[in-house]
């Protein structure tokens, strides 16, 4: 039984990896809930209380990095509120309508957008979508490295 729960648990991780790219999937957290999950199925005896506890603190800190480098990102380069919804909106509906390019293209042009609304430059909303872009590829990374460490320390923490 532990077999399929464990198979269970490495397939919702491998959508949990895939999140890390894709905003409408909770990337890091759903490798967290299949780490609870095969918790549940095992007893919480691999899956202790503390090695859960610490993933957990790891998933707030994987939030917490994932707004702050897009506001980085988006502050480094002069994008407003409005420029940084924009690209959040932008990364949302250019993954619905163009698919992987949409990742990339979306939130950009969502933050020029978001900041043309604003009244900005043509000029200044680029450049504040460049930096926006920036800072949203700068948190896929780091996001994408945490996801990583995660399945790793599962593996070796079940085997």
């Amino acid at each position: 039984m532990y077999d399929i729960w464990l198979i269970v648990a490495l397939i919702v991780m491998f959508f949990g990896a895939l999140g890390t790219f894709v905003p409408i999937l909770p990337g890091i957290p759903l490798i967290f809930l299949a780490m609870v999950g095969y918790g549940f199925s095992e007893g919480f005896v691999t899956m202790t209380p503390l090695f859960l506890a610490i993933n957990l603190l790891i998933v707030l800190l994987a939030t917490v990095i994932d707004y702050l480098g897009t506001a980085w990102g988006a502050k480094r380069f002069g994008a407003s509120s409005s420029g940084a919804w924009g690209a959040v909106i932008g990364g949302v509906v250019g993954l619905l309508v163009f698919g992987p390019l949409g990742i990339v293209a979306g939130p950009f042009l969502g933050a020029v957008i978001g900041e043309l609304m604003k009244g900005r430059s043509i000029d200044f909303a680029i450049e504040a979508g460049i930096g926006t872009m920036l800072g949203l590829v700068g948190a896929t990374i780091v996001r994408l490295f945490i996801a990583f460490g995660m399945i790793v320390a599962f593996i070796w923490r079940i085997w």
